[in-house]
């Protein structure tokens, strides 16, 4: 048996988009990229969508746009990719590492309210393996200390919040195309803005800072640099393999929740039994599948079962090394003891696999070893 972590979702259009596309003109903005930002239009209703280069440069420019200046602070969870965190770094800003929430793995509203300084001035939640933050606490403290909220959307496309998409709650969205993603074109990203004239902007900034957009409006007859800006725009092939797979959205959520409640169903019996803690999906999210995680009652009880379904080919795989213990995590300041629960997830989360190609009977396969794996602990 051999059971990979990742499997993309192939559709029967990539081939043939790739290859009208190289057929056509590579320029930015071309009619791919028009098509994608028509589709995800409909997704994300009542935002203004910017196609990216990657996520990471979707939340750098949202911080821009934010107007984050040197030496203000950006709230964001330790238990996270380096990305948000650098980007703040590359603002000019102090990233403030907080703790999560150990039941749903996203920043705990509590521990960011005590971090809050006269400094603070933008909050960052990430919504963990696509599961909602819970966003009335961090509206609530981000209106008390006018603070701006830029999500990480980077795995939630698909997800929601009460109905309401992740990426279009706070002012500024970031999504991720990555090809690990739910929906993937090898690397690309996408920003949500909520108001127009932070649209207008970002749309100046993703060319350099010029107005570019106004004369291929023919609204003046060149164009030149009117802001700060940098080069993120979506390569127009990339553009053109994310159409095709945007047709089939709805089919790969549909597939990857069928297999985590397959997931829910079969290791629900070791959460009973007190070996492993499920993963909490509050009453407010709607998940999207893209992980599937347990927490373990210790480290060394991971640890063994992961090493059990390495033996028997199934790739489960930990996450991230908690920011707050990173190298540049010290070199900032931090010490183990800062975010606990962060730490103490990181040493008992172990993502299963979870992907459009594994099938119902995997599932019971891989619970099948994760029990035996348990009680012979």
């Amino acid at each position: 048996m051999k059971i990979p972590f990742y499997a993309r979702y192939r559709t029967d259009q990539d081939q043939d988009v790739l290859l009208s596309c190289l057929e056509g003109s590579l320029a930015t903005d071309g009619p791919f990229s028009q098509e994608v930002l028509s589709r995800l239009s409909h997704i994300f209703p009542e935002s203004f969508p910017v196609l990216t280069s990657s996520c990471s440069q979707a939340l750098e420019m949202a911080l821009t746009l934010c107007g984050l200046k040197p030496g203000e602070e950006v709230l964001l969870p330790s238990y996270n990719f380096p990305s948000a965190a650098n980007a703040v770094l590359r603002s000019g800003g102090i990233p403030v590492l907080c703790d999560i929430d150990p039941h749903t793995q996203n920043i705990s509203p509590l521990d960011a309210a005590r971090r809050i300084t006269s400094k603070t001035r933008v909050l960052i939640p990430v919504h963990y393996a696509g599961i909602s933050c819970d966003m009335k606490a961090l509206f609530e403290l981000a209106r008390e200390s006018g603070l701006k909220i830029v999500e990480d959307a980077a795995q939630a496309i698909g997800s929601s919040y009460k109905g309401y998409p992740l990426g279009t709650l706070g002012e500024f969205g970031c999504v991720s195309f990555h090809h690990t993603k739910n929906i993937g074109c090898g690397e690309g990203g996408l920003l949500l803005c909520r108001s127009e004239n932070a649209y207008r902007d970002a749309r100046c900034y993703r060319v350099h800072g010029t107005n570019r957009d106004a004369f291929i409006r023919g609204e003046c007859d060149r164009y030149t640099w009117v802001l700060p800006g940098s080069s993120t725009a979506v390569s127009e092939l990339c553009a053109a393999l994310l159409s095709a797979q945007l047709l089939y959205i709805e089919q790969i959520t549909r597939i990857r929740l069928k297999r985590l409640h397959d997931y829910e169903a079969a290791l629900n019996p070791l959460e009973k039994a007190g070996y492993v803690r499920l993963m909490a999906i509050p009453d407010y999210a709607w998940p999207n599948g893209h992980i599937f995680y347990l927490r373990f009652a210790s480290e060394a009880l991971r640890q063994h079962v992961q090493e059990l379904l390495a033996a028997n080919g199934i790739d489960a795989r930990t996450h991230y090394v908690p920011l707050h213990l990173s190298p540049m995590g010290r070199k900032l300041g931090y010490k183990p003891e800062d975010c606990p629960e962060s730490t103490a997830c990181f040493q008992t989360l172990l993502r299963l696999p979870i992907h459009t190609e594994l099938a119902g009977r995997q599932v019971s396969q891989i619970a099948e070893i994760i029990t035996k794996g348990c009680i012979s602990s």
